[in-house]
């Protein structure tokens, strides 16, 4: 869903509040990082924003490096029972879900240059103009030292910045608030960086979004809460 603020084009993500805290969206051809805690609600956020755009005829991509692929589609139709159109999106390509086994493309530089040029392919085959990255924790594993693991996601974020890609790439954060690679992400090639994070309200979990940056525009500072509801994620105004 295109519109435009300031002079900017931008996509928004139809995520109720989430649009208002991003000034109308994510800029086109941005590189945004979701990072948050497990169960924070990054792949949701990710997919709700593909869903929704692929309801005004915007097609996308999701890989998934985590979840298999009928599992991540059961998952999010139980967390949006009223998304009930979603099989019939993803059958009309204009969503397609995609799940990569990626310790051969980690194996060398070739390698990796192969697999990005596979995803390449992937995107042209539908003429994606959203794609989403689930996730890059279990990337780092399989690379023996930080530098070359971030040359690597680097040239990843740059070939989908060439292409014009916008990309929603997520990561998990530790519980302990150290990041866990947080500032190894997100300090210089991402675009955007999205916090999801949780606090302890009278004795229950509270769900809490910050807009950390966002290259080419304006944004909200303050971290807002939302909730996971079944019609989707509601970020309060």
């Amino acid at each position: 869903m295109a519109v435009k603020e300031d002079g900017i084009k931008k996509l928004a993500t139809g995520i109720v509040g989430l649009d208002d805290m991003l000034y109308g969206g994510i800029p086109v051809g941005n590189q945004m990082l979701i990072a948050g805690d497990a169960g924070t609600g990054k792949t949701l956020m990710s997919f709700e924003t593909l869903y929704r755009n692929a309801n005004v005829n915007v097609p996308s991509t999701f890989i998934t490096f985590e979840e298999g692929r009928r599992q991540l589609l059961e998952n999010v139709k139980e967390a949006f029972s009223f998304f009930t159109d979603i099989d019939d999106l993803v059958e009309k390509q204009l969503i397609n879900v995609s799940e990569q086994e990626v310790t051969s493309a980690f194996r060398s530089k070739e390698n990796w240059q192969a697999f990005i040029v596979s995803i390449n392919r992937m995107l042209k085959a539908n003429n994606s103009q959203i794609l989403v990255v689930d996730s890059l924790t279990p990337l780092r594993p399989l690379q023996e030292d930080d530098r070359t693991f971030t040359r690597a996601i680097n040239a990843m974020v740059s070939n989908f910045r060439n292409l014009g890609i916008t990309t929603i790439m997520t990561v998990e954060t530790s519980s302990d608030n150290k990041d866990s690679g947080y500032g190894l992400y997100g300090t210089f090639m991402f675009d955007g960086i999205v916090k999801l994070s949780t606090y302890n309200m009278e004795g229950s979990f509270q769900y809490l979004v910050t807009v950390v940056k966002m290259r080419r525009s304006n944004h909200r500072n303050s971290s807002m809460p939302f909730e996971i509801t079944s019609k989707g994620l509601n970020v309060f105004r």
